[in-house]
């Protein structure tokens, strides 16, 4: 069953990489800029609001209303932030915009640390992992107005992306007489791994990184007498977003 899942992670693995090449030829900043839609106002829960940007530092607000078979977008409810006012209307110079979204990244785990097993101290391990995460994405949007000598506003805008999920994938590690918990065993090899786990990750543009917990299983006849057999670890993230 493991070899199974294996093999179609390694499909999934070859995919994604190869949708992400396409990706990076073909990808524009605009997916991560701030642009015009509908956006929450927290980053769980929250009021949706539609953020109109007018040009480079003006945007109008407005409220959004959910009905059971479409969205109004209230106009009479209007609220601008423009470089051209002396006063905002809710005396904020701070907004932020949160945009909910499903997230697939092509992800490696760089480093790992495993805690100590019997015989073997803890280790901190940079072998070959790869995998394919998929999560609940929020990207933030942080809209700033600083007022200017001539006492007007200038917009900055700070991009930060948040992801929670899981992922899959395979990796490798040395297999020995030390790991097998069998000193006398002359077997030594380059072992492939099921790598499982879920992570967390900040993003950068299309760039993640973040943190996760895991656990692996050895693809062979040793995956019994393999002391990290199923043993969680903590990964250091490295990922490309490829939606």
């Amino acid at each position: 069953m493991i070899r199974k899942i294996a093999t179609y992670t390694l499909a999934a693995l070859a995919v994604a990489i190869s949708l992400s090449s396409c990706q990076i030829l073909g990808k524009s900043s605009a997916k991560y800029s701030f642009a015009d839609g509908i956006y929450k106002t927290k980053r769980f829960g929250g009021k949706e609001v539609y953020v109109l940007k007018v040009d480079e530092d003006t945007i109008s607000v407005f409220q959004v209303q959910e009905f059971k078979d479409s969205t109004a977008i209230l106009t009479h409810q209007r609220v601008n932030y423009t470089s051209r006012q002396r006063k905002f209307k809710d005396n904020k110079m701070e907004h932020t915009f949160y945009k909910p979204s499903f997230d697939i990244d092509a992800m490696t785990i760089a480093m790992k640390y495993r805690p100590g097993i019997k015989d073997v101290p803890n280790q901190l391990t940079t072998n070959f992992n790869g995998a394919v995460f998929a999560g609940y994405r929020t990207d933030a949007y942080r809209l700033n107005y600083k007022r200017t000598p001539l006492n007007m506003y200038k917009q900055s805008v700070k991009h930060m992306g948040f992801s929670m999920g899981l992922y899959a994938g395979l990796g490798s590690s040395i297999i020995d007489g030390t790991t097998l918990n069998d000193p006398t065993s002359t077997v030594q090899y380059e072992g492939v791994l099921l790598i499982t786990g879920v992570a967390v990750t900040t993003a950068m543009q299309n760039i993640t990184f973040g943190l996760s917990l895991g656990t692996d299983h050895l693809l062979d006849k040793y995956s019994g007498q393999w002391i990290y057999e199923g043993q969680p670890y903590i990964g250091f993230t490295l990922g490309l977003n490829i939606n």
